[in-house]
């Protein structure tokens, strides 16, 4: 089954054609990376696909439903794709705590608070920071911040799971955290598309 179908998509800068007629498939529980320089249109395409810019031309579906076409006049706002996004620079909010960071987008769900709690606790579990709910992000690793961003969208269960160049932000010895909760993850057979400039980091991940 196509959990991510995208055809014919074209965006423009004024004049400037950033992308030009993209086409993809990507499969469930498939495991796909966007790999290039910067400034190629990687981190482009995730946006469109997460529904915070708008393709010009061409269309997106996920799971078969239609999320944008200019030409229909359709554009699902991204709370409403059920995707999860990893941004590279964290995002985790510095006031609260790791529990609170991941409960906190099920709480603007209105998720009923015991399904809330569970379904927080486990994607912590996931995530190998079991025991470090009460800590604040100054009292974290890089590695252990962009875990707490896996876990944040983990938590929502999204049909598909983001990574917005997951590493470039983290020293060397931290980069095999990330990587590790990736291949756990992959082996749950979970669909992720990963944005990277890395070569190495692609093949160690995608399918």
């Amino acid at each position: 089954m196509d959990k991510l179908t995208i055809k014919n998509l074209d965006l423009y800068y004024s004049e400037f054609k950033a992308l030009k007629n993209i086409n993809l498939n990507i499969q469930e529980k498939e495991i796909t990376a966007f790999i290039g320089p910067s400034g190629c249109g990687k981190t482009v395409m995730l946006r469109m696909i997460a529904g915070f810019e708008s393709p010009d031309a061409g269309t997106i579906k996920i799971g078969g439903v239609m999320q944008s076409s200019p030409a229909d006049k359709i554009m699902v706002p991204p709370d409403e794709r059920s995707l999860g996004v990893v941004f590279q620079d964290y995002a985790v909010w510095p006031h609260m705590t790791v529990k609170e960071n991941v409960i906190y987008p099920l709480k603007m769900q209105k998720v009923e608070k015991g399904e809330a709690e569970r379904r927080t606790q486990e994607a912590i579990k996931n995530v190998n920071l079991t025991g470090l709910e009460d800590r604040l992000p100054s009292q974290l690793s890089g590695g252990q911040q962009q875990r707490v961003a896996i876990a944040r969208a983990l938590a929502l269960r999204p049909d598909i799971l983001f990574f917005d160049e997951p590493t470039s932000a983290l020293d060397p010895e931290l980069t095999g955290e990330v990587l590790k909760v990736i291949r756990d993850l992959a082996e749950e057979k979970m669909t992720m598309v990963i944005v990277t400039h890395e070569m190495a980091f692609a093949r160690a991940v995608a399918d």
